[in-house]
């Protein structure tokens, strides 16, 4: 007699003999190959740029896709249970790592081990097989069982994924036109949703054409719209990249921000139609001119820099500031860019006017305002190379650590801030729910995307009157007049009047 041995438990991608889930688990992998070790305790990378790079040469694969990678695998470094089953299984595929990374990533950047331990396990106990041929679970379910945790260990954080996808969701380009109640008065309102490549064309072909014309932005966007002007030819679009940016590569848009992965594409496509013309910034910073006026690579390259008005509170942005220079030019000083700092009209003039007066660190990159009543403020630059100049910092490299942290915190940021808006959502609170938004903008020096508003009231509908008409004075009406009628019609009058009529 013999007894039918019972099959160990195993998930549908691991079914024997079938030659798809063979070639799924060959490139888990494969993946698990290139990026495992970085789930090792304690692997940390010094420059990311570097590893990055070295890996898309070696691979072929794109900047994003290795990016992601690294940090998934990564976080398997807190998660010792999951690390050890998927170094023995393989089971879980790139996005279902890089799905657990983003949720985590929404605790921020310093999660309690009792938490990352609470995570660990139940991911273990998700991703264990308890039946034969049982179906994977799907990145959605596991998503929503660690935000289940989430929602249990801090509120705070909680929020619902298809409200935020609602607020925040990728929209194509779209144009409408219609009338807006601004002030009580009805308006006429033109709205264009678009990538922020497009809106940063836009912006700079307004201002330039609002500029030769002597106009309003406003009635610019008008008179172009409606063809009464052409665009003006003197539109200049300021990009800045890393040196030897590559297409796919994200560039800094001022005023937007860093390109994301779709405004890369448009970006890209753009790019190929145009000539654009390269400017190192890094030699534009060694130039020097007898002329007052710096040249257009100078003044980049301050903007880069200074990223803002350099006076202490002042957001102004550098692009539109005036260049000071810090030693006076009719002292002899000529113009250079160590000499060439962002001051908004305002606090150049109280630098002018010998209020106070600054003196830049050459090794931090800080700036020391000195106030005439013996005070002092430190100011950090905020432009996009602030932090990438100085000698204990080079050009353009972040650790793994330090790309790891920027990414929690931000996600951290960005769940709070959809927290506060469903909570909005359900009591309409709008000054409790901005003051909660200024609140987390502040605690993180971030500026969170989307706003409460109100939904719109629908005016009150006037009860219908269903209460019989008044019967019409038959010598009151205006349809009869003496003596224009012959007898005939004036017997069909008098019958379409008659009480009761349908009429």
């Amino acid at each position: 007699m013999t007894t039918a041995v019972k099959p160990a438990p195993y998930f549908r991608t691991q079914r024997p003999g079938d030659i798809e889930c063979a070639a799924g688990q060959a490139a888990r992998e494969a993946h698990w190959l290139a990026f495992s070790r970085y789930a090792e305790p304690g692997t940390q990378v010094v420059d990311m740029e570097v590893e990055v790079t070295r890996l898309i040469a070696a691979t072929r694969w794109g900047k994003g896709f290795i990016e992601h990678g690294i940090f998934a695998h990564a976080r398997l470094q807190q998660l010792p249970g999951l690390r050890e089953l998927q170094a023995e299984t393989k089971l879980l595929d790139y996005s279902h790592l890089c799905a657990i990374d983003d949720v985590l990533n929404e605790l921020g950047p310093d999660v309690t081990p009792e938490a990352l331990e609470e995570f660990d396990a139940m991911l273990v106990r998700t991703f264990t097989p308890k039946r034969v041929d049982q179906e994977m679970p799907h990145r959605a379910t596991v998503t929503k069982r660690m935000r289940d945790i989430i929602k249990r260990l801090d509120p705070s954080r909680s929020y619902d994924p298809k409200r935020r996808k609602e607020r925040t969701g990728e929209v194509a380009d779209k144009v409408t036109v219609e009338t807006a109640m601004a002030g009580g008065t009805e308006t006429g309102m033109v709205q264009l949703l678009t990538n922020t490549v497009n809106a940063f064309r836009i912006k700079h072909h307004l201002v330039a054409t609002a500029r030769e014309h002597g106009i309003s932005m406003a009635d610019a966007a008008v008179k172009l719209l409606t063809g009464e002007i052409a665009p003006s030819s003197r539109a200049v679009f300021n990009i800045f990249a890393p040196r030897d940016r590559k297409p796919g590569e994200p560039a800094y848009l001022p005023g937007f921000g860093w390109t994301g992965p779709a405004d890369t594409v448009a970006l890209d496509e753009w790019l190929e139609n145009v000539e654009p013309k390269i400017v190192d910034l890094d030699t534009a910073a060694e130039q020097t001119t007898e002329a007052y006026k710096p040249t257009p690579a100078m003044r980049n390259a301050v903007i880069a820099r200074d990223g803002t008005c350099i006076f202490p509170g002042c957001e102004r942005a550098a692009a539109s500031c005036q260049l000071d220079h810090r030693i006076p030019f009719d002292e002899g000083r000529p113009t250079t860019v160590s000499n060439l700092f962002a001051l908004c009209a305002r606090h150049h003039n109280v630098k002018t006017d010998r209020r106070a007066f600054y003196v830049p660190d050459p090794e931090t990159g800080d700036i020391v305002w000195l106030f005439a009543d013996g005070t002092y403020e430190i100011v950090t630059p905020e432009g996009i190379l602030g932090e990438q100049v100085t000698p204990t910092c080079p050009r353009w490299r972040t650790s793994l650590e330090g790309a790891r942290r920027n990414r929690a915190l931000s996600a951290e940021f960005h769940a709070k801030g959809h927290a506060i808006l469903d909570d909005f959502d359900k009591d309409l609170d709008l000054e409790r729910a901005d003051a909660r938004i200024a609140d987390l903008e502040k605690e993180y020096g971030m500026e969170f995307p989307v706003k409460a508003v109100l939904p719109e009231v629908p005016p009150i509908q006037e009860e219908p009157d269903f209460s019989e008409p008044a019967y019409p004075d038959f010598a009151d009406t205006h349809i009869y007049i003496e003596g224009q009628y012959t007898a005939l019609e004036e017997s069909l009058l008098r019958l379409l009047y008659r009480p009761g009529s349908a009429a």
